[in-house]
């Protein structure tokens, strides 16, 4: 975090294959911002589950770009440009608590998420946790 301000804000962002094989590595990168905006387990684990979980559920087989604002006890996450496609749909909360659905995942492990469009039937997915500093 960058000690000059305690508004100030530290950007990360990186430029990922969708491909499984990759899913580690970016697991790992999720981690160390966790560490950096002083998350404790609960809240790293969620931000991590979070980000897997909309990457397993996207229908692209290229890149995406992740980038992460960090600053007071929060990490915001843009993810994408991502296929609407089915995403769109996994992403609405519709009342049903029957399945473990995307948005049902996300509503349960960030504090809150939307989606905005990005270009040619894409869209950009925002993530929002708040952190639970470590003891």
């Amino acid at each position: 975090m960058n000690a000059e301000s305690p508004n100030a804000v530290d950007r990360v962002e990186i430029d990922a294959p969708l491909d499984l094989a990759f899913q580690g590595v970016v697991r790992l990168v999720v981690g160390g911002i966790a560490e950096q905006a002083n998350f404790g387990f609960e809240a790293m684990d969620d931000l991590q589950l979070a980000i897997e979980r909309l990457l397993a559920e996207t229908e692209s087989d290229g890149r995406v770009k992740i980038s992460f604002e960090l600053s007071d006890g929060a990490v915001r996450t843009r993810i994408g440009p991502l296929r609407e496609g089915s995403l769109t749909a996994a992403l609405e909360t519709n009342g049903d608590t029957t399945t473990l659905s995307l948005a049902r995942i996300l509503s349960a492990v960030v504090d809150s998420f939307g989606v905005e469009p990005a270009t040619d039937g894409q869209i950009v997915v925002r993530l929002e946790k708040l952190g639970t500093p470590r003891p």
